[in-house]
């Protein structure tokens, strides 16, 4: 006869062989996205169920923000650096060119006073921002450049700071520029092929 404690654990080892192999499978369902864990379970045990599927729209790009110039003698946009006129963090993402841009690129009022403080900071040529500073802009073109990551496994190199220029078109997307018409009031002249 078996003693009271060993068919006690013999049944818990069982139960909790079904429960794990219960767990395994309700992970599985939630991942391959069929719904029947959260239709069948209460919502508390339905979440423990959702580590499969934590980044179901992951990212598949990374994203760094450009400025470009409306040379006013050139006639022609050219790439403007931005880090001389955002001092903090000047040369990672977290600087806060890229966290207006990230933050508020829709909101035309925050935009308009980008574009005036980039033009105004450039045209006194206090900083070096790739354009010579006896060379005034008459507005900007705001970018982001959409890179893509590498998949699982690839070797990944390090973010670094590469030409707008040497980045393929479908990856790069203007997402403001200043106004013709302004263009025309600040470098004094009609503005023909400035998009």
């Amino acid at each position: 006869m078996i003693p009271r404690t060993a068919a006690w654990r013999a049944r818990s080892r069982v139960a909790l062989r079904t429960l794990a192999a219960l767990y395994l499978v309700g992970v599985w369902l939630d991942g391959v996205g069929t719904g029947i864990p959260s239709r069948v379970l209460p919502r508390a045990l339905s979440y423990f169920l959702q580590v499969a599927a934590l980044f179901p729209t992951a990212a598949v790009a990374s994203i760094d923000y450009r400025a470009e110039g409306f040379v006013c003698r050139d006639r022609q946009w050219k790439e403007l650096d931005t880090r001389p006129y955002f001092p903090i963090d000047s040369n990672d993402k977290e600087n806060r060119f890229s966290r207006v841009m990230h933050f508020f690129r829709d909101n035309r009022q925050t935009m308009n006073a980008l574009d005036g403080y980039l033009v105004e900071r450039h045209n006194a040529g206090r900083n070096e921002d790739g354009i010579p500073a006896d060379q005034s802009i008459g507005g900007v073109r705001l970018s982001s450049l959409r890179i893509p990551i590498p998949p699982p496994g690839s070797r990944l190199e390090r973010s670094s700071r590469r030409a707008i220029s040497t980045y393929p078109e479908e990856q790069r997307k203007v997402f403001y520029h200043t106004l013709r018409s302004k263009l025309a009031e600040r470098c004094g002249a009609p503005n023909e092929g400035t998009n």
